[in-house]
C-alpha cells in the first residue's frame, strides 16, 4: 500500500516503485525472516572492520541494540506498505545519524552492503524471481538513501540555524561590551588626565620645594660662617678688654676710667659669645631640620616623577583599551 502525499507520491513514482513492488516483498517476507540473522550478523561484521565505524558504535550504542534495530528495519522492508509515518520514521533515524556524527560515505555505503548480502542470501531461496526481488528491495534502499540525505540536510540546516543563532547571540554580547567598555574608556580616561595633571603637577611643586630647601640650605650656611666671624670678634674684643685692663693697672689712679670700660668691654665680648654659641645651636638645629626635610623632599618628589611615569603608562593603557574597543566595533561591522 502506499498512502502518500502528492509530493510523495511523486518522489516514490520517479525511483518507480510501484504497488507490485510492495506485494512482490510482502510475498517474499517468510525469505526475508529466514535470512534476517544471517543479513544482520554478517551486516556488523563488515562495519566492526572499520575502527572509525566502531568507535562511534561503543561510543553511541552496542553492537547487540543496534542488530535488533536492524531487524525490524530489515524486516519493514518487506511490510508491503510506505506511508508518511514511513517516510518520517527513516527521516528520524537519519537525523540521529548525522546527530551522532556518522557521515554520509558510511550511511549510503551501508545500502551497497545491504544490497550485495541481500542478492547472495536472497537468491538460492527466492527461486527464479531472486532478480525481479532484489531489484525491488534496490527501489526500497533508493528511496532510503534520498531520505537520509534529506534527514542530513535538514540537520545541517538546524547547525546553521544554531551557528547564526549564536553568532547573532555573540554580535549582541559585543556590541554591549563594546558599550560598556567604550562607556569605561571615556571615565577612565578623564580620569587618567587629571591624575597625570594631579602628578606633573605635584613633581614640580616638590622639584621647586626641593630647590628652596637647597637655597636654605645655603642661606644657614652662611649663617654659620658668619657665626664665625662673630666669634673671631667676640675674641678680639675679650683680648682688647683683657690689654687695657692690664694698662689701666700699670696707669694706676690715672688709669681707673680706662679700667672700668675695659671691664664693660670684657662683658660685651663674654654676651656677645654667650648669644654666638646660642645662635650656633640655634643654627645646628635648623641645619638638622633642614637636612631631614631635604630628605623628604627628595623623596617626595622622586615619588611624585614615578607618579608621573605611572599616569603615563595608565595613558597608553587606555589607549590600548581604545583600541581593543574600536577593533571590536570594526568586527561588529563586518559581521553585519
Amino acid at each position: 500500500m502506499i498512502d502518500l502525499s502528492p509530493a510523495r507520491a511523486k518522489q516514490v513514482a520517479f525511483i518507480g516503485i510501484t504497488q507490485n513492488d510492495l506485494e512482490l516483498l510482502k510475498d517474499y517476507r517468510p525469505v526475508f525472516e529466514k535470512v534476517v540473522e544471517q543479513i544482520v550478523t554478517r551486516f556488523y561484521e563488515h562495519l566492526q572492520r572499520d575502527p572509525d565505524l566502531l568507535e562511534i558504535i561503543h561510543r553511541h550504542s552496542t553492537i547487540d541494540r543496534l542488530k535488533q534495530t536492524q531487524r525490524q528495519y530489515w524486516l519493514s522492508l518487506a511490510d508491503g506498505i510506505i506511508t508518511e509515518e514511513f517516510i518520517a520514521q527513516r527521516i528520524r533515524i537519519g537525523q540521529i545519524h548525522s546527530h551522532i556524527g556518522l557521515t554520509t560515505d558510511y550511511y549510503l555505503g551501508s545500502y551497497m552492503v545491504y544490497l550485495d548480502l541481500a542478492i547472495e542470501l536472497l537468491k538460492p531461496l527466492a527461486g527464479e524471481r531472486w532478480h525481479v526481488v532484489t531489484h525491488a528491495l534496490s527501489k526500497m534502499f533508493n528511496l532510503d538513501s534520498q531520505l537520509v540525505l534529506e534527514a542530513y540536510e535538514k540537520q545541517e540546516k538546524n547547525k546553521l540555524t544554531e551557528i547564526a543563532s549564536e553568532k547573532d547571540s555573540l554580535l549582541q554580547a559585543v556590541t554591549e561590551v563594546t558599550q560598556e567598555l567604550t562607556g569605561m574608556i571615556s571615565e577612565l580616561s578623564e580620569n587618567s588626565r587629571i591624575i597625570a595633571s594631579a602628578a606633573q603637577a605635584t613633581a614640580a611643586s616638590q622639584e621647586t620645594a626641593h630647590e628652596l630647601v637647597e637655597q636654605l640650605h645655603d642661606e644657614v650656611g652662611l649663617i654659620d660662617e658668619m657665626s664665625i666671624s662673630i666669634r673671631e670678634i667676640s675674641d678680639r674684643t675679650h683680648l682688647l678688654g683683657l690689654n687695657a685692663a692690664i694698662e689701666a693697672a700699670h696707669a694706676g689712679e690715672n688709669g681707673r676710667g680706662f679700667e672700668v670700660v675695659a671691664g664693660e668691654v670684657r662683658k660685651l665680648a663674654q654676651s656677645s659669645k654667650q648669644t654666638l654659641l646660642q645662635i650656633q645651636n640655634l643654627v645646628e638645629g635648623i641645619k638638622s631640620k633642614l637636612s631631614h626635610i631635604q630628605r623628604e623632599s627628595v623623596e617626595m618628589a622622586t615619588s611624585a616623577q614615578q607618579q608621573a611615569m605611572n599616569s603615563g603608562e595608565l595613558s597608553m593603557f587606555v589607549q590600548m583599551i581604545e583600541k581593543v574597543a574600536d577593533d571590536l566595533s570594526q568586527l561588529q561591522k563586518a559581521d553585519q
